[in-house]
């Protein structure tokens, strides 16, 4: 794998898109401090904005005021955990069932919810289930990191259509999710653009576009196609507040209260939750399509997720340097008997396969 010159501060390659350095080697988002212009509201406005929302819904005969997206995942178990116990919700967690849970995150779920004297109700996505698996499968003929992209291709269907439509189909006046701004990976789009230091709306068609003409795989099937453009073309009005939306959706750890490791972790095994042990890391440990993601970025790249994200805590003062690349060695390890049987057992792929043909796009490009 190619060695990249990085930042002296953050560690952020020079293949990170709209990077740049100054003489001294520190990259621009130190610069910028991007994470620092993020203020939370606080515990008082949440609070009222839940109140707001539950005075002016007009049902008030209703069993729940509000939904949790409930993935089994560290941050969405913390936010049921919060609304129930902190902010004294009558909650019921939704999660979408699909064939790339842990056995570790169902038991998560059952544990958790029972622990809580929660109601979980389950939604299978079955999308996700078909065209994220036929994603997989096609990108697998010609594997890149752009279309990495589209391998949980139905998982924001689900999110942004299935379970907004249970909770109003219940009369439900509350989503709650679990985004952080720590969490916004917006590489993985730009790497999708034509020219990924401007990843403007004509330039993520265009470059989309271009990759579908790479790989005819990807085009197989029209639906599928069709979802992807739903999630990752036409969603430029994603940020416009509706009217009167319904149920209303309230991200606490976006916009009120910061996230906080240490509180998290220590809640959520209070509760009985666990991660899978053959992930190394408790981050985004509930679903197999993340690991997959997150292990071929890396592998194409030499960076993913883990690498940004803690970048932005080094930003901000929480981490050094040094710790967080002791943490992104250990988290991003994962097995590659763990890699192969996932490969094998979901996707009927090969993981030794995938390998070669990465290895000799490679050594193509080094030419």
């Amino acid at each position: 794998m190619k060695e990249y010159k990085k930042c002296v501060t953050c560690n952020l390659p020079e293949n990170f898109p709209g990077i740049s350095f100054d003489e001294k080697g520190e990259c621009c988002f130190c610069k910028k401090q991007e994470v620092e212009w993020h203020e939370y509201k606080g515990m008082d406005a949440l609070k009222a904005r839940i109140q707001e929302v539950i005075d002016n819904y007009p049902v008030k005969d209703r069993q729940y005021d509000a939904v949790v997206g409930y993935s089994g995942g560290r941050d969405s178990t913390y936010l049921l955990y919060m609304l129930k116990n902190v902010l004294n919700l009558r909650v019921l967690a939704v999660s979408l069932s699909h064939d790339f849970m842990p056995e570790q995150t169902k038991n998560n779920i059952k544990n958790v919810a029972d622990k809580l004297g929660v109601e979980v109700a389950f939604i299978e996505n079955d999308i996700l289930n078909k065209y994220g698996r036929k994603s997989v499968q096609a990108w697998a003929k010609k594997p890149n990191a752009p279309m990495l992209m589209t391998f949980c291709t139905g998982c924001r269907y689900g999110i942004k259509k299935l379970i907004p439509e249970y909770a109003r189909a219940h009369n439900i006046p509350m989503l709650f999710v679990g985004d952080t701004p720590m969490e916004y990976m917006s590489y993985r789009v730009s790497i999708v653009c034509a020219n990924p230091n401007k990843p403007t709306s004509v330039s993520k068609v265009m470059g989309y576009g271009k990759h579908l003409l790479k790989n005819p795989a990807l085009m197989v099937s029209p639906k599928c196609l069709s979802v992807q453009a739903q999630e990752f073309l036409i969603d430029a009005g994603r940020n416009k507040q509706k009217k009167n939306p319904n149920p209303v959706t309230i991200r606490p750890f976006f916009d009120y209260v910061p996230w906080k490791e240490q509180d998290v972790i220590s809640t959520i095994e209070s509760l009985g939750w666990k991660h899978d042990e053959s992930l190394n890391s408790s981050w985004r440990s509930d679903c197999y399509i993340n690991m997959l993601r997150q292990y071929y970025y890396r592998r194409i790249l030499g960076f993913a997720d883990l690498e940004l994200y803690y970048a932005r805590l080094i930003h901000q003062g929480k981490i050094t340097k040094e710790a967080a690349i002791e943490r992104i060695k250990k988290e991003s390890n994962y097995p590659p008997e763990v890699l192969s049987e996932v490969l094998h057992d979901i996707y009927n792929l090969d993981f030794n396969e995938i390998e070669a043909k990465i290895k000799k796009a490679e050594e193509k490009c080094e030419k």
